[in-house]
């Protein structure tokens, strides 16, 4: 058996233009497989990784009318809160508009705790590391009101490259300064996500930098805070605390939504609608195409096969030798141009990272991954080669050596 399947691999050089085509096309619907799945499986996986007992309170109106401060000393009162912090998105860009990251006020210390398992303090001011880093960062937030602490992502970019202890300007689109200038932060030190749904490019500062200067009048801007995330206790009726807290404020000034962490990046997903069904149907149809184009190939090879198969009969292999050839030959094409659909993907994997940004911010490929689309292609290059052989089943040697291929 082993000269047949040495002649199928040479087959497969015999129609390089043809069959290099297929391995193309191929090739590009494992990427954009795995470029689906990876979009579809960053999504989910921000939600897998909420909290289960986190909380965020917004406007009952929308999620761009702003909170007023005094909610905050109130929510802490209700039974089952642990501790609350206000979110506030700040919206401004780094030299260039390009350069446009998140930015978000908080209450510093407060952010610090109620995160003390979601993120990971690397470093804080002169170079301190270890354990003593957030106590040491928690120290320069309280010295220093233009004090922010960065992801390590920003750390790492070519455009920012920002170090602890530089004096970052940026320029704001929302909040413009009353001389009309940028807005200077202090770095002062670096944070790594330990949860998927927490991204390393996001700069946290002190919430007091804005509202102090709103109420200076250095800057144009109302005292508010956009969101609040609540930690609840471990034993705490969530959905409990949540309805409390609403119908604290069902009066006014400003009626509340509170719902969990993971409901919360729900709600982003469901905005951009229903997006993991419209990609599976991408892929799928992608998919479907593709398998046609294979069996498309094979079938031509199969009819070019006739007399060739009429040969192997005749020197006394069995008829089920040549739909063999054929299944064998399907399957290296369809493996060869899922093994560069893997490639490509696996190597484009950071420029995806930095085109989608932060709109999916856990796009991987994963192993998973990798072994669903080399089991696609298999399958796909065994049913193609299967289509293209099994008539050789019924062909016998006269038949098959007086055909014209």
């Amino acid at each position: 058996m082993r000269f047949p399947f040495r002649l199928a691999a040479r087959h497969l050089m015999a129609r390089k233009t043809r069959n290099g085509l297929t391995v193309v096309s191929i090739s590009v619907a494992v990427f954009l497989l795995c470029f689906l799945i990876g979009i579809v499986q960053g999504l989910e996986a921000s939600v897998r990784s909420a909290s289960a007992t986190r909380l965020v309170t917004q406007s009952a109106v929308s999620l761009f009318v702003s909170l007023p401060t005094s909610y905050q000393q109130k929510i802490d009162s209700v039974d089952g809160v642990y501790l609350s912090t206000k979110f506030r998105w700040f919206g401004a860009y780094y030299q260039e508009r390009e350069n446009f990251f998140a930015q978000f006020a908080v209450d510093p210390n407060r952010f610090l705790d109620m995160y003390t398992k979601d993120i990971e303090i690397l470093e804080g001011p002169d170079g301190i590391t270890g354990p003593e880093a957030r106590v040491a960062v928690q120290k320069a937030f309280a010295s220093d009101r233009r004090a922010a602490i960065i992801g390590t992502g920003l750390r790492d970019d070519e455009r920012y490259g920002f170090r602890i202890g530089d004096t970052v300007p940026l320029i704001p689109l929302l909040y413009q300064r009353a001389d009309g200038g940028a807005w200077d932060f202090v770095i002062v030190g670096y944070y790594q996500p330990l949860k998927e749904r927490i991204p390393d490019t996001t700069m946290y500062f002190r919430a007091d930098y804005l509202n102090e200067a709103f109420e200076s009048g250095e800057a144009y801007g109302d005292i508010a805070a956009g969101v609040y995330y609540i930690n609840t206790l471990d034993n705490a009726p969530v959905e409990q605390v949540a309805e409390e807290i609403d119908e604290m404020f069902a009066n006014g000034p400003q009626r509340t939504q509170t719902i969990t962490e993971a409901a919360f990046a729900s709600f982003f997903i469901s905005a951009m609608g229903n997006l993991p069904l419209f990609l599976g149907t991408i892929g799928g149809a992608v998919l479907f195409s593709i398998f046609f184009s294979v069996v498309n190939t094979m079938m031509i090879s199969g009819r070019q096969r006739i007399q060739e198969a009429g040969i192997l009969q005749a020197l006394g292999f069995r008829p089920i030798t040549s739909t063999l050839l054929l299944i064998y030959e399907g399957l290296l094409i369809s493996l060869i141009g899922g093994g560069c659909g893997i490639v490509l993907a696996v190597t484009t994997e950071g420029l995806m990272i930095r085109m989608l940004g932060e709109s999916i911010r856990n796009y991987h490929v994963t192993p998973d991954m990798v072994l669903l689309a080399v089991a696609i292609s298999s399958v796909l290059g065994i049913v193609a080669g299967l289509a293209a052989g099994l008539p050789f089943l019924r062909y016998r040697p006269t038949e098959a050596l007086r055909s014209i291929g």
